[in-house]
């Protein structure tokens, strides 16, 4: 076993980005997080938080990470945002980064996404052609030992199976190696693999909503769902014209009969939408 010892926290590159994303928002958008001190939290609980492609773009270390690795990346813009709200002593106001004016050359047709553009940015130009009803899902969830109360948060994704803990909890894992002189019976391992319970109170749950939508010049093609959230949900309605910018993602399909069902759709996961 290595001697390298492991220390909590960010690693080189989160850090980095880290730094980039509080520096473009404290050159560019101080004014924000002014406007935050006379918002109504009760009537504005999100405050959506623009900030313009080219900016991104033109910091390199976020340019190529917004790009190569958007969600992660996005994560820890909002990150920074939690971070800074509560330095202007904002708490009650979540923050969401919605990067808008995103450039032509990522302009997509809903008729052209094929299964080789996964995991890409696009800009699409749509009619919501359905609206599906408000949904929630778990996007944090937090796991509490049974024994000695330690906590760990997994991290979810929509329509997936709930994920757990890997292994037992580690803090009574550390404990049993050392009572057991490292060599722990399996009964007892799979004890310690079971004390880990979901709470509700801790995990995190997030509005989300489907939106079925079809090229503006093309209504009678096979349209896409695209997945909004928070603010989003229940803004727009069957007919409106808008601009999604989200990350093509793929999806089993909805009517599977079987669980290794190895069809797939495309989905679009939009981090922001522009009214046109």
């Amino acid at each position: 076993m290595s001697d390298e010892r492991l220390f909590p926290g960010p690693s080189p590159v989160q850090a980095d980005t880290l730094n980039a994303w509080r520096e473009l928002f404290e050159s560019k958008h101080s004014a924000d997080f002014a406007q935050l001190k006379g918002t109504d939290c009760l009537e504005e609980p999100i405050f959506t938080f623009e900030v313009d492609y080219r900016d991104i773009d033109q910091n390199d270390l976020l340019s190529l990470y917004f790009n190569e690795m958007p969600v992660s990346t996005i994560e820890l813009a909002n990150e920074v945002l939690r971070t800074m709200v509560a330095e202007y002593e904002v708490s009650d106001i979540r923050c969401i980064l919605r990067p808008v004016s995103l450039p032509s050359e990522r302009t997509k047709s809903i008729s052209a996404l094929r299964m080789r553009n996964r995991g890409t940015i696009v800009s699409c130009v749509v009619r919501v052609k359905d609206v599906g009803p408000r949904l929630g899902y778990l996007q944090e969830a937090l796991y509490v030992c049974a024994k000695c109360d330690h906590r760990e948060t997994v991290k979810q994704r929509i329509a997936r199976e709930r994920k757990r803990p890997d292994g037992p909890c580690k803090e009574c894992f550390n404990k049993a190696m050392v009572d057991f002189e490292g060599k722990i019976p399996y009964s007892y391992y799979e004890s310690l693999r079971k004390s880990m319970k979901l709470t509700a109170e801790g995990s995190f749950y997030k509005d989300i909503q489907y939106l079925s939508v079809s090229d503006i010049d093309d209504s009678s093609a096979q349209p896409i769902w695209v997945i909004i959230d928070d603010e989003y949900v229940d803004r727009f309605s069957v007919g409106d014209t808008v601009r999604i910018n989200g990350i093509v993602q793929i999806d089993p399909v909805p009517d599977r009969n079987f669980m290794k069902d190895t069809r797939r759709i495309l989905q679009i996961h939009a981090f922001s939408v522009e009214p046109l």
